[in-house]
């Protein structure tokens, strides 16, 4: 009978997993922004400034701008992540710093903080700092992805 129960759950969880499609990977980390517009993905870009202990940062990332970057309408937009930590990153002109550096160079003192840039790598429209109200970031992020295809 026990052996019966566990069987019942097992076959369950397997069915919800299935059920459930394949688990998405997190948004892409960044270390080169500059990369980004010599490889041929000289799109307008998003970046979240993250902190690797900040929770709204993982909500953020998971819940939003990770699977906004996979949908196919922003295929032509590069959203991505910078750690804001001692980690070297290199900006879109080439200069390098650490990642705290660059978070504060555009206007990111807190985590998350989201800004959008043009396809020249200049910030376009006002960084999205925090997650005021969760029912309206999708919006605003997307506010922020429509201000960088435009470049302004």
């Amino acid at each position: 009978m026990m052996f019966r129960n566990w069987l019942i759950a097992a076959t369950g969880l397997a069915a919800a997993m299935l059920l459930a499609g394949p688990v998405q990977a997190d948004l892409e980390r960044v270390t080169d922004l500059k990369a980004l517009k010599n490889n041929g993905d000289a799109g307008p870009t998003v970046v979240m400034f993250t902190a690797e202990n900040c929770p709204y940062c993982h909500l953020a990332s998971e819940r939003y701008l990770g699977p906004m970057s996979r949908e196919d309408e922003n295929s032509d937009v590069n959203i991505v992540k910078v750690e804001m930590n001692g980690e070297e990153v290199r900006d879109f002109d080439g200069e390098t710093m650490r990642g705290s550096e660059l978070g504060q160079r555009y206007g990111a003192r807190v985590t998350p903080t989201v800004v959008a840039f043009d396809t020249r790598g200049n910030p376009v429209g006002s960084p999205l700092v925090g997650i005021a109200v969760e029912e309206l970031y999708r919006g605003q992020v997307n506010n922020r992805i429509e201000a960088a295809r435009q470049g302004n």
